[in-house]
């Protein structure tokens, strides 16, 4: 007897897999309470009216682009596997 006995069977199986982990990935919190509390504190967003210096961008954009390389790496590692 075969693993799976036709293809439906293995469709079956692959789409089951894949709808318990979209329901883990819609149950997933990816910002702590306290970080999003600060997206929403009004202190917050005067805070955030403010000029940043060039010192800090240049600090968010080298954090946004190792962000950017590691989401590329994981996806070839995702795709690789």
């Amino acid at each position: 007897m075969q693993v799976f006995p036709s293809v439906a069977s293995l469709e079956r199986l692959a789409g089951a897999v894949m709808c318990d982990m979209d329901e883990e990935w819609q149950e997933a919190h990816y910002f702590s309470e306290r970080k999003m509390a600060e997206l929403y504190d009004e202190s917050g967003a005067a805070r955030a009216e403010e000029t940043p210096t060039p010192e800090r961008l240049n600090e968010w954009r080298l954090v946004a682009k190792r962000a950017i390389e590691s989401s590329l790496e994981l996806a070839d590692e995702m795709e690789a596997a």
